[in-house]
């Protein structure tokens, strides 16, 4: 459905077109894309894996701008204040606490969410502090979902998985996710924020889902959630057995395909949720 035409600038010229925001929590860089003509008015808030940003996500972003979808993004960097909390780890809620920010200072008032790996576990406590902003939620190779976990084992797959995107990933230096250029950002996300990344391997390895989606899910969020029989970080042997996508890192290196899985799944669900 077209909800109107819209003044807006060119995909290119809207992602070069960063916009920096300081909170109490932290400085946040944000991205948004909007296109031409929506096919749908609510806005998709994409949350990034661990050590990515909008960088990763450029070609997903794009695929979303071309089927109609208005698109938010962050990148998340900077120190700031942790709201505290017993219930869930300091990291995770003040990355939470930043993207309601983001929706906030954007007035967004409802939003539908793309949540990769790490970001799921932030993006689902940011829905769980104001369910009434969200409406449906695509969890792609999400952190959160496999059970307990260690920091060594969480390490050796992550290990598994660099070697195993060196031949997924493209090669040009010129492509925002290439593994050279994949690799340098991991590097230095791990240089500049040694005490953050520690923080963050706690979460990834303590940290269960299942029970926000349940408190989520009765309120009457929507779920759907793209996992992969051979994703070395989050193996889906211990997620979902019936899948059949390969890698961790898709929804960036093969935005053509995998990103529109992602979008047609909101669709769905927002399909599904009118029905009902």
């Amino acid at each position: 459905m077209e909800t109107g035409e819209l003044n807006a600038p060119s995909f290119k010229q809207q992602f070069k077109s960063r916009e920096e925001l300081h909170f109490p929590e932290g400085k946040i860089t944000v991205v948004d894309v909007v296109p031409r003509v929506l096919s749908d008015e609510t806005p998709v808030l994409l949350v990034p894996g661990w050590s990515e940003n909008y960088d990763t996500y450029k070609k997903t972003l794009a695929v979303g701008f071309n089927e109609g979808r208005r698109i938010v993004t962050v990148g998340q960097s900077g120190n700031g204040q942790s709201p505290e909390s017993q219930e869930y780890p300091e990291e995770e809620l003040r990355k939470a606490q930043l993207l309601l920010n983001v929706l906030g200072k954007k007035g967004i008032e409802k939003a539908d969410v793309i949540a990769h790996s790490e970001g799921a576990i932030n993006g689902l406590i940011a829905a769980i502090m104001k369910p009434y902003q969200f409406r449906n939620i695509v969890l792609d190779k999400p952190a959160g979902f496999i059970g307990k976990d260690t920091k060594a084992a969480l390490t050796g797959r992550f290990i598994k998985l660099l070697l195993q995107e060196i031949i997924a990933r493209p090669i040009l230096l010129t492509d925002s996710t290439s593994s050279i250029r994949a690799g340098a950002r991991t590097a230095r996300y791990i240089a500049e924020n040694p005490q953050r990344v520690l923080k963050e391997m706690d979460a990834l390895t303590s940290v269960d889902i299942t029970e926000i989606m349940t408190s989520l899910s009765n309120q009457g969020i929507k779920f759907s959630v793209i996992a992969g029989v051979n994703d070395p970080l989050f193996p889906v042997s211990r997620q979902i057995a019936d899948m059949r996508e390969h890698g961790h890192n898709k929804l960036s290196i093969d935005a053509s395909r995998h990103a529109s899985l992602a979008f047609n799944a909101l669709e769905n669900l927002r399909d599904l949720k009118d029905s009902s």
